[in-house]
């Protein structure tokens, strides 16, 4: 099993954000030929939204609509794929996760992004936390260094990381980890913002 470069556990708007903000630096010359894994359950609360508020989409989008068209554009990339998975188990060094049917997928850097529902995967790493003390309850988050990274190898995005469920927020959370990995990957501060060509 060869791992990717990053594993990214989760498939809403954190989780895809932080792929699709990958996959966008793959024509760097520091990007190399590094690989993203999606894994996605299916179960992100975006399924059942019907977003009016979130920048720079329709009004009236369903949100199943909207997680369709972020992997369309993670994909189109083409460093990555995006497997139907739900995972149980995790052990690290690196990291490999274990699914339900018994498949297994492996990563170098680890970004979990299951929403604040999900505590049923053993081996996370971090603490896990109430999302917000007066918030509902069952609903948990991993504690972080305020940058989302849990250890050099593990970051958590979206609202796991603690952040709001405003689609805009948990997006935001997930390209901000993206942005700090590639940081890494480039050995300086960067980011990735493309121009028009020139007409």
């Amino acid at each position: 099993m060869t791992p990717s470069d990053v594993l990214i556990i989760g498939g809403g708007p954190g989780g895809l954000s932080c792929a699709i903000t990958l996959a966008s630096a793959r024509s760097k010359s520091w990007f190399g030929n590094r690989t993203i894994t999606v894994l996605d359950d299916g179960r992100s609360d975006l399924h059942r939204a019907w977003l009016n508020n979130a920048p720079g989409i329709e009004p009236g989008t369903h949100g199943s609509d909207v997680l369709q068209r972020m992997q369309r554009q993670f994909l189109q990339f083409e460093v990555g794929d995006i497997h139907h998975a739900h995972v149980t188990s995790l052990t690290r060094d690196p990291w490999c996760v274990h699914c339900d049917d018994k498949r297994a997928f492996a990563g170098r850097l680890l970004v979990l992004t299951t929403g604040y529902k999900h505590r049923e995967i053993e081996g996370l790493p971090g603490a896990v936390v109430p999302h917000h003390p007066e918030g509902k309850r069952g609903r948990i988050a991993l504690t972080h260094d305020g940058q989302y990274r849990i250890t050099d190898h593990a970051h958590v995005a979206g609202v796991l990381a603690g952040g709001s469920s405003q689609f805009a927020i948990a997006a935001g959370i997930g390209a901000q980890v993206a942005v700090d990995i590639l940081c890494v990957w480039a050995g300086k501060r960067t980011h990735v913002h493309d121009t028009p060509p020139e007409r």
